[in-house]
C-alpha cells in the first residue's frame, strides 16, 4: 500500500484510514485520492470491518486539494478530474458501513468535503473547517453543495459557501456541522469510541437505514415505500431474531 496512507485496526471491527502527508498538511491530491479509493473499496468489501474512521496524521485532517498542481486544467481535463473525484464521493457517501471523521487541525476545501461525506464528525477544540473555493475562483466540489445543506440547512450553507468562510470548532458545533467537539488530545479515542458503538449495531439494518436516508425521499409516500421494503427484509434477518431473543432474555444483543 502507498505510504500516502496509514491503515490500522484500532479495534477488531474498526478500520482507520489516515492521510499521511503531514509535511503538506495532508492534501487530497490525485495520488492520495486513488490510493484512498482502493483502501476504501477493500474495507467496504471486508466483512470483518464493521465501521471506518477517516483521519489525518500530524495533527491535520486534510488541507484540501494540492493548489500547486492546479491552474493548468482545460475543460476536458478538468471534467476528467471531477469524474474520478466523483467515484470516491459516491462510494463514500453510499458506504454500507458507518464512517466517522476524526478531525484534528484543518479540514479545508476537499478536506471539508471528505469529512461531510462521513456519517459523523468528531473534532478537536482546535479544529477548523473551511470552504475557500471562491478564493481560488472555484465552486465547491466533493459534493459539498449537497452535503453541507443536508447538515446545517440551505440558508446557512449558502452564506458560508458564498463568503468562503472558515469556521472554528465551536461555531461548527453550534451549526450542527460537527457532531462532537472534544479536547484535541482526545479526538482519536473519542472517534474510536463512537465507531465501536456503531460497529456493534446490526449490520443489515445499518446498511438499510443508510440507503433509506441517502434516497432522500421527497414525499411521505416515497418514505413509506422504502420503509415497507426495507423493514420486510429486516423482519427475516438473524439480527432481528437475536434482538428479540435478547429482549426476552433481558440481556444485551450480540449482533453478528
Amino acid at each position: 500500500m502507498s505510504d500516502l496512507l496509514v491503515i490500522d485496526r484500532p479495534d477488531a471491527r474498526v478500520l482507520r484510514i489516515a492521510l499521511n502527508r503531514p509535511d503538506k498538511r495532508n492534501p487530497f491530491d490525485t495520488a492520495t485520492r486513488d490510493a484512498f479509493y482502493q483502501v476504501l473499496d477493500e474495507a467496504l468489501e471486508d466483512e470483518t470491518v464493521r465501521a471506518l474512521i477517516i483521519t489525518g496524521k500530524g495533527g491535520t485532517f486534510c488541507a484540501g486539494g494540492d493548489v500547486a498542481t492546479m491552474g493548468s486544467y482545460n475543460e476536458r481535463t478538468g471534467s476528467d478530474r471531477m469524474l474520478k473525484n466523483h467515484i470516491v464521493v459516491r462510494r463514500l457517501h453510499g458506504a454500507s458501513k458507518p464512517v466517522v471523521a476524526a478531525v484534528e487541525g484543518f479540514a479545508m476545501g476537499a478536506g471539508a468535503g471528505l469529512a461531510l461525506l462521513c456519517d459523523a464528525i468528531v473534532a478537536g477544540q482546535g479544529a477548523k473547517i473551511g470552504f475557500p473555493f471562491f478564493n481560488l475562483g472555484l465552486v465547491p466540489d466533493y459534493g459539498i453543495a449537497h452535503t453541507l445543506p443536508q447538515r446545517i440547512g440551505f440558508g446557512p450553507a449558502r452564506l458560508i459557501l458564498m463568503q468562503a468562510k472558515t469556521l472554528k470548532s465551536d461555531e461548527a458545533l453550534k451549526l450542527g456541522l460537527f457532531d462532537d467537539v472534544v479536547p484535541d488530545a482526545d479526538v482519536q479515542q473519542s472517534a474510536l469510541a463512537l465507531a465501536q458503538k456503531l460497529a456493534a449495531q446490526p449490520a443489515g439494518a445499518q446498511t438499510l437505514l443508510k440507503r433509506m436516508l441517502n434516497a432522500e425521499p421527497t414525499t411521505l409516500e416515497h418514505a413509506l415505500d422504502l420503509e415497507r421494503s426495507f423493514q420486510s427484509l429486516s423482519f427475516i434477518s438473524t439480527d432481528h431474531q437475536e434482538g428479540v431473543a435478547a429482549f426476552k432474555e433481558k440481556r444485551a444483543p450480540k449482533f453478528r
